[in-house]
């Protein structure tokens, strides 16, 4: 696993042990050091393991390596207790250190058979140093994960993968770039955020961009450039009712708003296209192509100047690959759904794969030089879930994030010339599911993906130190 930047995860390692037990089983530092190698060889395979190939066993050297850790660039720490260790032991290390941090209770063996011992039993201890390090830290009030399994089985890999996913995704977040062209939509009070609040909180960084700025960028961008991008987008898309000129100015603004992306190192964002594209004399049509296109690169953008939802889109993008800019719409009460749609930006994650991606004119908004090219096509079926982020009343938790865990269904809408489909929430009653999401305070903005996500997005909210809302 990589992050954002490129670089590998940095796993710290700390694996303890006690001497305390030797004189059951003469052979345990020999074993308990062999189950820290293969521990570090299974980490290994998310990320770059930090550790020196030595087992902890006291409280001088335990606060050495806690402070040595403390000093590199690590992303989490991973805490194996090879044997029933003192708490006291873990905590000298664990004490210097902030990083997200995974208990891992790697077990020895599946089951118990007839020659279960009381060597045995010693030897499979370390899910007591486990209780006695959470204890510790519970007591301390700092966060943590468990992972408990046979340390050789599917489950114990699928949980470790599910913790790193989570790491890399709260690195994302802590660290993003935003890039925000145009401002908010005036008197959109619900998509307005504080730049220093947010980055106190949460940890991104604004880049503000003026209009004018994308105007001059979409100035330069030459008419060749514009000429083969719409040759390689007619070869990979279905394209319907759009004109040439309507065409040429949504993929220069395209190219324009990319050049601004890069420049700027965004890694999402917003793009304020009420104002700064078609209701602009020069660009005059609207932006939904470009953000469409930002979206398939792996950067998320919003419309409207909506940061926080372009937070969530990125929270989305890193944890499952896929992130759909939404709006959640009607009930529809027959079906016992709602509808969940947006005006065209793109997110090829959630299409409906026997139906091909298509561009055609924008059928919400027209600029003053027509339509933008949007993308349209059904929303895959299947289980799925949907989050808003939203600043809170000053306090312990600043943020909000709402997540509602349901299903898309088979049913298509009528042609929206959009991205479209209906959402059934988990909880049946579809009346108290959505006054329980309209109840929460989210954006009007939001964003989806398939498959369910409620633990790991509690677990991501829970080390922003963020509420976690569960519809």
């Amino acid at each position: 696993m990589t992050t954002p930047s490129g670089d590998p995860l940095r796993i710290g390692f700390l694996p303890f042990y006690v001497d305390y037990y030797e004189s059951i089983c003469a052979e345990f530092p020999r074993e308990k050091k062999a189950l820290a190698q293969r521990c570090a060889k299974t980490l290994s395979s998310f990320g770059e393991v930090v550790w020196d190939g030595e087992l902890i066993g006291d409280t001088t050297r335990a606060a050495s390596v806690g402070k040595m850790l403390a000093g590199e660039k690590i992303d989490c720490v991973v805490v194996v207790t090879t044997i029933a260790v003192f708490g006291g032991i873990c905590w000298e290390a664990l004490r210097h250190l902030d990083t997200p941090l995974l208990i891992w209770n790697a077990q020895q063996i599946r089951s118990i058979d007839k020659n279960y011992s009381m060597v045995e039993i010693v030897r499979n201890t370390g899910q007591i140093g486990t209780q006695a390090l959470t204890n510790t830290l519970l007591r301390e009030g700092r966060r943590y994960r468990v992972v408990t399994g046979y340390e050789k089985s599917k489950q114990t890999q699928t949980d470790l993968a599910r913790f790193f996913r989570v790491v890399l995704t709260v690195s994302a977040i802590r660290n993003a770039r935003l890039l925000d062209v145009g401002g908010c939509v005036p008197l959109m009070s619900d998509i307005e955020v504080d730049d220093k609040d947010l980055a106190k909180h949460l940890g991104p960084h604004v880049v503000h961009v003026k209009t004018d700025t994308l105007v001059r960028a979409y100035d330069r961008v030459p008419k060749s450039q514009v000429a083969n991008h719409i040759r390689r987008l007619k070869r990979s898309h279905r394209v319907r009712d759009i004109t040439s000129d309507e065409m040429v100015r949504s993929v220069q603004l395209c190219e324009a708003f990319s050049a601004l992306v890069e420049k700027h190192r965004a890694d999402a964002g917003t793009l304020n296209c009420h104002g700064a594209c078609w209701r602009n004399p020069k660009i005059g049509i609207t932006g939904c192509y470009s953000l469409g296109v930002q979206n398939a690169e792996g950067r998320p953008f919003t419309c409207t100047g909506d940061l926080p939802t372009a937070v969530a889109m990125l929270l989305l993008k890193r944890l499952t690959g896929t992130a759909m800019y939404t709006e959640v719409q009607v009930m529809d009460e027959q079906r016992r759904a709602i509808v969940i749609a947006n005006s065209g930006e793109g997110e090829d994650g959630i299409r409906r794969k026997r139906y091909k991606s298509t561009i055609v004119g924008n059928t919400n908004f027209t600029g003053v030089h027509g339509r933008g090219a949007s993308f349209a096509y059904p929303l895959a079926s299947g289980p799925a879930t949907i989050v808003s982020l939203t600043p809170t009343p000053k306090g312990d938790k600043p943020y909000r994030l709402i997540v509602a865990e349901g299903r898309i269904l088979e049913d298509r809408l009528p042609d929206t010339g959009s991205l479209a489909g209906f959402f059934r929430f988990e909880q049946e009653d579809i009346y108290a599911a959505y006054t329980r999401w309209l109840q929460a305070g989210p954006v009007h903005h939001a964003a989806t993906t398939p498959g369910h996500w409620v633990d790991e997005l509690a677990d991501v909210a829970d080390l922003l130190d963020i509420e976690c809302c569960k519809i």
